[in-house]
């Protein structure tokens, strides 16, 4: 129930020249302009020039809407080239909300860049962009995923859980391979039982967010295609031990096919994700969700569903082993 943040859906126009005076309409999400009323203020920051220019002023028509003037940094490109400018507006209820590379700026015609001056200090706003926070408990905005960030709580969490499951089924085939006590295995398979279990329960959530965020059920995405291939991997141990009739060379068998999977698991969910391009965040260059949390609204919540989700797995993982024991005992007698 608690409300996202507030944020920036777009601006227009999209695209300015360097010295223009522009008045940018700017569309909010969630924001409170009309309540903020006087304490608007609202920049055009170039990051790759460290530049600021303050708008000359703020009209406010609506909660969602306001038009900002601004005076476009005198700034020299080379012949075709072109910069981003990021829009950032500020008042006393929402703090900062900022669209990232919302103006393109290019250049004007060969006579004009020849008159222009190299130095843009001078009409540039020296002031400080404000960094308050919202007045109001909230989650944090980001563009394209919208309200669809609350499916954070679940599909993390979810893969945490996998990892710590699987993570135990490896710990314990390695002991089995140190001791051959069958309860090692079968605390080794009923968990990799459950860790395969949060697995697609994670790929399910993320083929659901990626619809809506990427339009698509599943992209050519090397983090999704390693969850795919990580599961499968683990479908095959299964598959694998089903195969074998005798109980120890069964659990010989699958104790050391778990060490690989684990293996290729941290290859392909850790590794391979970090050296490739890749839409997920805090993978392949794109920023993580702590970016955007700087008021850790967000972690209030997601800290303690990594952990309840996590204690759901372990909940379960025991209650696989208690009656994995109970029918062998039964499948015994």
């Amino acid at each position: 129930m608690v409300p996202l943040g507030s944020g920036i859906v777009a601006v227009n126009p999209k695209v300015a020249s360097v010295s223009d005076t522009i008045s940018v309409d700017i569309k909010g999400y969630n924001t409170h302009f009309q309540e903020a009323g006087s304490s608007i203020k609202a920049w055009l920051k170039i990051d790759t020039l460290k530049l600021i220019s303050c708008a000359t002023s703020v009209s406010v028509a609506n909660d969602q809407s306001i038009t900002a003037k601004f005076h476009v940094p005198s700034i020299k490109l080379s012949k075709n080239d072109y910069l981003f400018a990021d829009v950032v507006v500020n008042d006393s209820k929402d703090g900062n909300v900022m669209l990232d590379e919302a103006i393109r700026i290019t250049n004007k015609s060969d006579d004009t860049l020849a008159a222009m001056s190299s130095s843009a200090a001078s009409s540039n706003c020296i002031d400080d962009i404000k960094n308050t926070k919202a007045t109001y408990l909230h989650f944090p905005y980001r563009s394209i995923l919208y309200e669809s960030i609350r499916n954070l709580y679940f599909h993390v969490p979810m893969w945490f859980t996998m990892m710590l499951i699987i993570t135990i089924s490896l710990v314990y085939s390695i002991k089995y391979l140190r001791t051959f006590n069958l309860n090692d295995d079968i605390i080794a398979v009923e968990a990799s039982k459950v860790g395969i279990f949060f697995g697609v329960l994670g790929l399910i959530t993320g083929s659901i967010w990626a619809r809506f965020t990427w339009g698509a059920w599943w992209v050519n995405d090397v983090k999704v295609n390693g969850a795919a291939v990580t599961l499968l991997i683990y479908f095959a141990y299964l598959i694998l031990r089903n195969s074998i009739d005798d109980e120890q060379k069964r659990a010989r068998i699958a104790a050391v096919y778990s060490i690989i999977a684990f293996t290729m698991l941290v290859l392909f969910l850790i590794i391979f994700p970090r050296m490739n391009d890749s839409l997920h965040p805090g993978n392949g260059g794109n920023p993580g969700f702590n970016k955007y949390d700087l008021d850790s609204s967000m972690r209030m919540v997601f800290y303690p569903a990594v952990i309840g989700w996590c204690l759901l797995g372990m909940w379960i993982l025991n209650i696989r082993i208690r009656m994995n024991r109970i029918t062998k005992y039964f499948f015994e007698k």
